[in-house]
C-alpha cells in the first residue's frame, strides 16, 4: 500500500514529467507522471459491471440477484456499480429513506446508450459481437462476464486512501502502472459507492420498505466521463493522481467502497482495468 508520507516519493525512472494541469476537477488535488524501469509485471484483469437500475423497476430486484451471483462464482474479480437514473423508474416514493437518483448517473446512462428498459448493464463498456449496444440486459450479463475475465490488461491500478474521520475527509491516492503500449486515448474514472442501505424498493408488485441496495453510486470523483490521462501511454508510463472528497453527512463510510478504472475515451469505450477498496 501507498502512503501519504511516500506520496512524492518517485521510484527510479527515466523520466519525470510536470505537474498536469487539473482543470476543472474540484476533488482533483495532484497529477504527475512518469516512467518508471523496470516495467511493472501485468496483474490480472478484473471485470467492471455498471448496472443501471431503479427503486421503482419490479424487476430491478432480479438484476442485484444476478449480480451478486456473478461476483459469488468470481471472487474479487468482479466489481459493480449500481447507478439510479433520473427517470420514472428511479423517482424515490414517499417514504423512501433516500434517493439515490443523480445526474451522474443519467449523464453515463446517456453516454453509454440507453437502451429502453432496465435494469440494464455495461460489461467492461464493452461492444460485444452481435451486440448493437453497449448497455444490455440482465439475461447476457454472465455469459459476457465469463467472456472478459480470461483477457488481459494493459494497466495495473494501485489504490491507497487516507479517511478522517473527524472531517470526514477522504483522501484517494491512485496509480495507473501501463505495462503495454496503448494507442488509444484513455481516461482515469473514480467513484464512490455505499452498500446496506435500507430503503424502498419495487421487487414485482410488491414494494419492500426494508430492502437493501448495495454498491450505490453516491459520488463520481473525477469528471464523470472520467479524466484524460495526458501522456503517451508507453510501457513503464506510471500517473499518480490524488483527490479529496468531504464525505456527505448521510453517507456511511464504513460500508462504502472507492472504485476505479481505466478505459478508452473515444467511439470505443471498452474498460481496461477497474479496481475498487474499502473507505475504511
Amino acid at each position: 500500500m501507498l502512503s501519504l508520507a511516500a506520496l512524492f516519493v518517485l521510484p527510479a525512472c527515466e523520466e519525470i514529467g510536470p505537474a498536469i494541469n487539473l482543470g476543472k476537477n474540484a476533488n482533483a488535488v495532484s497529477d504527475t507522471t512518469y516512467v518508471e524501469t523496470p516495467v511493472a509485471t501485468a496483474e490480472t484483469k478484473n471485470v467492471l459491471i455498471e448496472e443501471f437500475t431503479g427503486v421503482r423497476c419490479p424487476n430491478c430486484p432480479q438484476g442485484h440477484d444476478k449480480i451478486n451471483a456473478i461476483k459469488s462464482n468470481n471472487p474479487g474479480r468482479v466489481v459493480s456499480v449500481s447507478l439510479h437514473p433520473i427517470n420514472s423508474l428511479g423517482y424515490p416514493y414517499s417514504f423512501s429513506a433516500q434517493d439515490f437518483t443523480s445526474q451522474k448517473a443519467q449523464t453515463l446512462f446517456d453516454y453509454l446508450g440507453q437502451i429502453g428498459l432496465e435494469p440494464a448493464a455495461g460489461i467492461d463498456r464493452t461492444l460485444f459481437s452481435g451486440e448493437t449496444k453497449v448497455l444490455l440486459d440482465r439475461s447476457k450479463w454472465e455469459n459476457r462476464v465469463n467472456q472478459q475475465l480470461p483477457l488481459t490488461t494493459p494497466v495495473n491500478i494501485v489504490i491507497d486512501k487516507q479517511y478522517d474521520s473527524t472531517n470526514r475527509e477522504l483522501t484517494i491516492i491512485t496509480e495507473l502502472h501501463y505495462t503495454q503500449q496503448v494507442t488509444e486515448d484513455n481516461k482515469l474514472t473514480v467513484m464512490l459507492t455505499e452498500s446496506k442501505i435500507v430503503s424502498a424498493q419495487l421487487d414485482g408488485t410488491d414494494i419492500d420498505t426494508f430492502y437493501v441496495h448495495n454498491d450505490v453510486m453516491r459520488d463520481v470523483i473525477t469528471e464523470t466521463q472520467g479524466d484524460l490521462l495526458s501522456a503517451t501511454l508507453e510501457p513503464g508510463r506510471v500517473f499518480r493522481k490524488v483527490y479529496k472528497k468531504i464525505l456527505d453527512a448521510a453517507w456511511k463510510p464504513e460500508n462504502m467502497h472507492i472504485v476505479a478504472y481505466v478505459h478508452e475515451s473515444g467511439n470505443v469505450k471498452k474498460v481496461y482495468q477497474v479496481r475498487e477498496v474499502s473507505v475504511k
